[in-house]
């Protein structure tokens, strides 16, 4: 079950391959802060949503069960990611008074608006974008002999490749065990297409 497309993957090489990756790295980092931190109360929202749901949704409860653990797998990691930023000595309060672009806005907000406005399973499609192809520790250890930066920066970073690989079976096996119509399911891969696109937008304004 494959919910990313060239676009992101293609970005994301651009990125690595740029010379200048000592300076962008920390930038990438920022724009994953940016991220990272709507992460939990969107999750909030549609576990919410889910259980407004009619009680006769065969999804009520069993999605709620799985973004209330999710909520609870991703706390704290937008703090632990301003940590591993301030060992480059980046400011939590410089890190926090950055606007998001747009792109990040839209990346984000688009999934309140499906949350909202139609159902609260397309959250799992953006879900599996978030946490799908994870680096191994040769990636991040050639990230960090190239561009020279402190391990300390790379912590968060690495432990999301030791996590999202689990998290991303226990998506998928979830996925299929949930009775899904045919819209639910045109709806989970909109919603991981959209986010794979905007996503790749956000990378690439990171060295364009």
């Amino acid at each position: 079950m494959a919910m990313t497309n060239g676009s992101l993957a293609r970005s994301l090489e651009a990125l690595w391959d740029s010379p200048d990756l000592a300076r962008l790295f920390p930038e990438y980092l920022i724009l994953l802060h940016q991220i990272i931190r709507a992460s939990v109360p969107l999750m909030e929202r549609a576990r919410d949503e889910a259980l407004k749901l009619p009680a006769s949704d065969p999804l009520r409860q069993p999605l709620a069960d799985y973004l209330a653990q999710h909520v609870e797998e991703e706390k704290d990691h937008d703090e632990w990611t301003l940590e591993d930023l301030g060992s480059i000595g980046l400011s939590r309060q410089e890190i926090l008074d950055r606007i998001p672009l747009p792109t990040t806005a839209s990346f984000v907000g688009s999934q309140y608006y499906w949350i909202f406005h139609h159902h609260p399973v397309g959250l799992l499609g953006y879900i599996s974008v978030l946490e799908s192809d994870p680096g191994t520790s040769e990636v991040y250890d050639d990230l960090e002999r190239r561009t020279g930066l402190p391990k300390a920066l790379f912590r968060t970073y690495r432990m999301h490749g030791e996590l999202d690989p689990e998290h991303v079976k226990e998506l998928y096996d979830f996925i299929d065990s949930l009775p899904l119509s045919d819209s639910h399911t045109t709806l989970i891969g909109i919603s991981a297409m959209y986010a794979s696109i905007s996503l790749a937008e956000c990378v690439s304004r990171l060295h364009s």
